[in-house]
């Protein structure tokens, strides 16, 4: 990868937010790293394997952010019926 970097913060929804360590290959290519966090507490990293442009490399993100949260809520709930059960 050459020096070409960018970090950029993304907001996401349910109080989840991203921030992404974006570089461009010597090919024009973007691949990085997300650090996601909700409510400002890190939760997770997500890597990215290179997207043809850098909108495509945060849409790639936005999307599997969002996966990744809906996954940890769904879990949160689960947990909480079991706590009630």
């Amino acid at each position: 990868m050459s020096a070409t970097q960018q970090l950029l913060f993304v907001e996401l929804p349910d109080g989840w937010s991203s921030q992404i360590d974006i570089r461009q290959t010597s090919g024009g290519r973007y691949a990085g790293v997300a650090e996601l966090s909700l409510r400002g507490l890190k939760r997770g990293v997500l890597v990215f394997m290179q997207q043809p442009s850098l909108d495509a490399a945060v849409a790639r993100v936005r999307l599997r952010a969002s996966q990744f949260a809906r996954e940890r809520l769904s879990l949160a709930e689960t947990r909480a019926g079991v706590r009630a059960s």
